[in-house]
């Protein structure tokens, strides 16, 4: 399961999409990399992860190893459908800032 832990490395897409101003890609980078970070972590754990895409319920799975911004968390969850689907556009702030949270989070689970 160690592809999962090398796919989280969506974070270093999300660093690039940053610098050009795609903040939708941000976003949608970040919820990858702590998808499957949490679900790498969760293999670890328990030898099997959820089949869901629910950060959520990925965290809950997890227990409270790490803690990061509900509103972030909020975020990334809808970012995943809205970024691919919806013809929304996200904020250089809410960019910012969400990436700073995950990368916290992916540090506290080990995931960089």
């Amino acid at each position: 399961m160690s592809f999962l832990l090398e796919n989280s490395r969506y974070w270093r897409a999300a660093g690039a999409m940053l610098e050009m101003g795609e903040y939708n890609l941000v976003l949608f980078h970040l919820e990858q990399a702590l998808q499957l970070c949490l679900k790498y972590k969760l293999y670890e754990k328990y030898g099997d992860f959820p089949k869901t895409h629910s950060l959520k319920q990925l965290f809950a799975e997890l227990g409270a190893e790490v803690e990061i911004d509900p509103l972030v968390i909020d975020l990334l969850e809808d970012a995943y459908i809205g970024s691919r689907y919806i013809p929304v556009r996200y904020s250089r702030e809410s960019a910012h800032r969400a990436y700073r949270e995950v990368e916290r989070a992916l540090r506290a689970l080990s995931c960089l």
